[in-house]
């Protein structure tokens, strides 16, 4: 990852930015729940491994950012996705495309940086 890192650092993606991800899972009596979250681009890694490993622990997320919005269902109602959009300053149409989340931050980061100069 070529990112900035430290909180001083005007640039450092995890002041500027957050990779948003739907996650789904079973609640404790068995019916399904979906939750978007938050990961900070340093933690995104990490979070994926954990993703992979089954061991992601919403109640205890802070490591990783933040927890947006949950609740019971198979998924969001589509004024939810658009209300995180617009909290994130994201558009909602590009969601769940394939991208490559640190790729995209380092491009908006750069273009900050050329716009200071």
């Amino acid at each position: 990852m070529n990112l900035p890192t430290g909180p001083n650092d005007k640039y450092d993606p995890d002041n500027l930015s957050r990779v948003i991800m739907l996650l789904y899972g079973q609640m404790d009596h068995g019916g399904p729940f979906w939750c978007y979250v938050a990961i900070k681009p340093s933690q995104f890694e990490a979070f994926k491994a954990a993703e992979k490993a089954g061991s992601i622990d919403l109640y205890n997320f802070d490591a990783f950012g933040e927890v947006i919005v949950s609740a019971e269902g198979q998924t969001p109602p589509e004024e939810v996705t658009l209300k995180v959009a617009e909290m994130y300053g994201a558009d909602a149409s590009t969601f769940f495309q394939p991208i490559d989340p640190i790729a995209e931050i380092t491009k908006k980061i750069d273009e900050l940086k050329a716009n200071d100069e």
